[in-house]
């Protein structure tokens, strides 16, 4: 029953969003983690410590090009507005697909402003956004070091911010592969939330280097829960072996 109940808070949920489109997320959404669990066996721990009010900021490492998937899987009844470049909206059918899903539109001119300005407009009205710190995929596996932008965002909101490491996902789908293998291991860790107030009061720029240290040593987590479930085939060896230098 709580379930169901949680599912039909739509004005809780995504604030200023029709219900249809959110019912149409949670669809996706589940269409996303069944094929995520049918090819990768998709895991998640600690899926209980998202909050489930509030306007919400998700930190996630950025491995490859499933890992919206695998976030929008992960968080579930928390959609979402991906901040993204408006020229991903010009071929209008995929436009329409990526606004549906919350996606919002930023001119390419707009720069690092832009993008936090509709970022803040999300948070304001009770939304949640979900931000890759580093800017781009990685190159490696490790966690790629942080945008200086993002401490900006944080301390003119006042959403709490939730940390996502996700591991294995490099090796199924890399910035090098056209294509996904159609094998592998991913998981998805929840961090531990944290309030801007408990942030501003640590120091955004020391608190965003604790946020990465412990993204990374969930996804050391991670990695080693996959090692032990495949008996040391997946993750790949050589792709984010050991600690990200810092």
């Amino acid at each position: 029953m709580s379930f169901l109940s949680g599912r039909f808070r739509t004005g809780v949920r995504v604030p200023g969003h029709a219900w249809y489109l959110i019912f149409w997320w949670d669809f996706c959404c589940l269409m996303s983690e069944w094929w995520m669990k049918f090819f990768y066996r998709l895991r998640v721990v600690g899926r209980d410590r998202i909050p489930r009010d509030g306007p919400l900021i998700f930190l996630s490492n950025h491995q490859s090009y499933y890992d919206p998937v695998i976030n929008g899987s992960v968080v579930a009844q928390r959609q979402y507005s991906a901040i993204a470049s408006a020229h991903l909206f010009k071929f209008k059918p995929f436009g329409w697909l990526i606004r549906s899903f919350g996606a919002v539109p930023v001119a390419a001119n707009a720069g690092d402003k832009g993008a936090i300005k509709a970022a803040l407009k999300e948070l304001e009205a009770g939304r949640c956004v979900l931000i890759y710190p580093e800017g781009s995929r990685c190159e490696d596996g490790h966690v790629a070091p942080f945008q200086r932008g993002i401490s900006l965002l944080i301390r003119r909101s006042k959403a709490t911010v939730v940390p996502l490491a996700i591991e294995g996902a490099f090796d199924v789908w890399p910035r090098s592969r056209a294509i996904p293998r159609l094998r592998g291991r991913v998981v998805c860790l929840v961090g531990t939330a944290r309030t801007t107030e408990e942030i501003i009061a640590e120091g955004t720029d020391k608190a965003m280097g604790d946020m990465r240290l412990e993204i990374d040593r969930l996804r050391l987590e991670g990695r080693a829960m996959l090692r032990e479930r495949t008996r040391g085939r997946w993750p790949l060896e050589g792709t984010g072996e050991g600690p990200t230098p810092h």
